[in-house]
C-alpha cells in the first residue's frame, strides 16, 4: 500500500504542469544565471575590442543587452563606461554623461587612469558629484578634553571661598552621519566622555583639594556644512547634546597647617549629581580624504553646558563632607573644550546626477 500511495503521488505531481514548471525553473536559474553573467563578461571583452576598432556604434550595441540583465556589478560599470566612452567619441555628451553617472552608482569609488583613460573622459568623470549617503566612524585616537566650571550659586558649610580649577579628561567613540548634499551632512555620535575638574579651598587652619571625576554617556546631534571640494576640507558643526551620567567620584584630602597632619576620602556615587545634563555645541575641523573609501577628521569642539549637575535634593544628606571638609556643592553648570581624532568610512554612495 506504501509504495502504490507514492506512486499515485508521484503520478499526480507530473500531472500538474504548473508545478513542474515551477521545480524545472528552480533547478535551472542557477545556471541561467551563471550562463547570464559569463555572457555578459564577454560581451564586455567584444564591445571593448569593438570601442579600440573605433567601430563605436557597434560596441554600444554589443554592450547594451547586457546591460538590461546582468547581476555582477563589476560587468556592468565595466560595460557603463565603454559605453561613456564610445559616446564621448561620438561627442554625444548627454549619453556620455548619463552612462558615466550609471557607471558611477555601480562602482562609486572608482578613479580615472590619468596614464590610460582619455582626458575627455576624465574630465566627465570628475565632473559629476558622488557623496557619501552613510558614514560610520570611530574616533580611533579619541581625544583630549578641558572641563571649565561655571559657578551659579555658591554654598558654604563655613566662611571661604572655593577656587575652581580645569583638568583633562578623555573621550571616545562612534560617529554615524547621513550625507544631504556635497556640502552639507546631518551626525550624531555615541561617546564615552571623562571630565575632571579640581577644587580648592582654606578654612579654619585646613587646606582642602577634591578632585572631581565624572563619567559620561554623551549624545550629541549636530548639522556639519562642509567647504571646498579636495581631498582636505574645512568644516564647521551646531548643534547639541545630551549627557548621561555614569559615574560619579569626589577624592577629597585634608591638611591641617599647624602639626602637617592629614587625611583624605574617596566618595563614590551618583547621589549628589543629575542623572543627565543637556548643552549645545559649536566645532570647527577637517576632513582628509586619504583613501577613496576612508577619510581621517581633526576637530576642536566646544560644548556649552545649560544645565545644574548638582542635585539639590542630595545637597546636606553626606554629613561627613559637611563636618569634615566643611563642603557643601555649588550649583555648577560644566563646559568642555575638546579635541578629537578620527576616521570614517561611507556604507553608500549616492550620485548626484545633472539634469
Amino acid at each position: 500500500m506504501g509504495d502504490l500511495g507514492s506512486l499515485k503521488k508521484t503520478h499526480t505531481m507530473i500531472r500538474n504542469p504548473i508545478l513542474m514548471a515551477f521545480l524545472s525553473l528552480l533547478m535551472i536559474a542557477p545556471a541561467l544565471k551563471s550562463s547570464a553573467q559569463d555572457n555578459c563578461g564577454g560581451a564586455v571583452v567584444n564591445a571593448t575590442a569593438l570601442y579600440e576598432q573605433g567601430k563605436l556604434r557597434e560596441a554600444i550595441d554589443a554592450m547594451k543587452p547586457c546591460l538590461t540583465y546582468s547581476l555582477d556589478k563589476t560587468n556592468l560599470w565595466q560595460g557603463y563606461k565603454i559605453l561613456a566612452l564610445s559616446y564621448l567619441a561620438l561627442n554625444d555628451a548627454k549619453d556620455a554623461c548619463t552612462a558615466a553617472e550609471n557607471m558611477l552608482e555601480q562602482n562609486p569609488l572608482y578613479v580615472p587612469s590619468l596614464l590610460k583613460d582619455p582626458k575627455d573622459f576624465i574630465d566627465l568623470v570628475n565632473s559629476i558629484t558622488v557623496i557619501p549617503k552613510f558614514s560610520l566612524g570611530l574616533a580611533v585616537a579619541a581625544g583630549i578634553n578641558n572641563t571649565y566650571v561655571d559657578v551659579t550659586q555658591i554654598y558654604n558649610a563655613s566662611n571661604f571661598t572655593k577656587n575652581y580649577s580645569s583638568k583633562i579628561g578623555t573621550q571616545f567613540g562612534f560617529v554615524f552621519g547621513y550625507n544631504i548634499s556635497r556640502e552639507l551632512a546631518v551626525g550624531i555620535d555615541l561617546n564615552g566622555s571623562f571630565k575632571n575638574y579640581a577644587i580648592n579651598y582654606s578654612t579654619n587652619d585646613f587646606n582642602i583639594t577634591d578632585n572631581e571625576h565624572l563619567s559620561f554617556l554623551e549624545v550629541p546631534v549636530y548639522a556639519t556644512y562642509f567647504f571646498g571640494k579636495g581631498r582636505l576640507r574645512p568644516f564647521i558643526r551646531l548643534g547639541a547634546y545630551e549627557d548621561f551620567l555614569l559615574s560619579s567620584t569626589s577624592d577629597f584630602s585634608a591638611t591641617y597647617q599647624p602639626d602637617k597632619t592629614s587625611y583624605s576620602d574617596n566618595t563614590i556615587g551618583n547621589d549628589r549629581r543629575n542623572n543627565s545634563d543637556f548643552g549645545l555645541l559649536g566645532a570647527i575641523g577637517v576632513n582628509w580624504k586619504f583613501d577613496p573609501a576612508w577619510q581621517a577628521f581633526f576637530e576642536f569642539r566646544y560644548a556649552y553646558g545649560l544645565t545644574n549637575i548638582v542635585n539639590d535634593a542630595n545637597r546636606y544628606t553626606d554629613q561627613n563632607l559637611i563636618f569634615n571638609y566643611f563642603y557643601l556643592d555649588d550649583d555648577l553648570k560644566i563646559s568642555n573644550a575638546l579635541f578629537s581624532i578620527g576616521v570614517v568610512t561611507n556604507l553608500s554612495y549616492k550620485v548626484i546626477r545633472q539634469k
